[in-house]
C-alpha cells in the first residue's frame, strides 16, 4: 500500500520540477526579449530621397534605404506597431518621436542579401501649380527645411529586438540656400 503512495508523491514532486524548469525557461526567454538591442545584424545605406503628392495640400517626403542582412537568417520586416521608427537629431544625437516616420511597407530580406526599404513623413504642402524652376526650388526647400536637424533614423524592430541605424548623409540638399 505504500507503494502507490511513494509513486504518486514521485509523480507529483516529478512534476513540480519539470513546471519549475519551465517557468524558468520562461522568465529566461522574457528577460532576453528585454535585453538589448542587436544593432549589427543588419545594416543599411541611404539611397534617395524623394518627394511624393498625397492630395494638393500635403506631401510624403520617401527615404530610400538598401538594407543588408549580416546573418545567417532570413529576416521579415513588417509594418505595423511592433515597428518603431524615430528621427536622430543632427544636433543632439537624441532620438525624437516629434514628426511620425512611417514605414510604407514590410519588407523581406533573405539572409546575407539586400532589400530596399522606404520610409516616409508627411507633411503640409502647397504643390506648385507648374513644376518650373520656382516649383522645383520650392519642393528643395521643402525637403532641405526637414533635414536641417536631422542626422537620419533608428528603427526598432521589437519582435526580433533588431536596431536598424539609417543614417542621414544629404550633402545636396543641405547646400540649398
Amino acid at each position: 500500500m505504500l507503494k502507490p503512495r511513494f509513486f504518486a508523491v514521485c509523480t507529483l514532486g516529478l512534476l513540480l520540477v519539470l513546471s519549475a524548469g519551465g517557468a524558468l525557461e520562461g522568465a529566461r526567454l522574457l528577460a532576453n526579449s528585454a535585453g538589448s538591442w542587436n544593432s549589427h545584424a543588419i545594416e543599411s545605406t541611404l539611397q534617395g530621397v524623394r518627394v511624393r503628392e498625397i492630395d494638393p495640400t500635403r506631401a510624403e517626403i520617401v527615404f530610400l534605404y538598401d538594407l543588408e542582412n549580416k546573418t545567417d537568417n532570413d529576416y521579415q520586416l513588417s509594418k505595423g506597431p511592433a515597428v518603431v521608427i524615430m528621427s536622430r537629431l543632427k544636433s543632439s544625437g537624441s532620438l525624437s518621436s516629434e514628426k511620425q516616420v512611417t514605414l510604407n511597407s514590410g519588407a523581406f530580406v533573405p539572409a546575407r542579401n539586400r532589400t530596399r526599404i522606404e520610409i516616409g513623413i508627411t507633411q503640409p504642402f502647397r504643390w506648385p501649380s507648374r513644376m518650373d524652376a520656382a516649383g522645383q526650388m520650392r519642393i528643395r526647400e521643402l525637403v532641405a527645411g526637414e533635414v536641417a536637424d536631422l542626422g537620419g533614423f533608428a528603427l526598432f524592430d521589437q519582435g526580433t529586438r533588431y536596431q536598424i541605424d539609417l543614417p542621414g548623409a544629404w550633402p545636396e540638399i543641405e547646400k540649398v540656400p
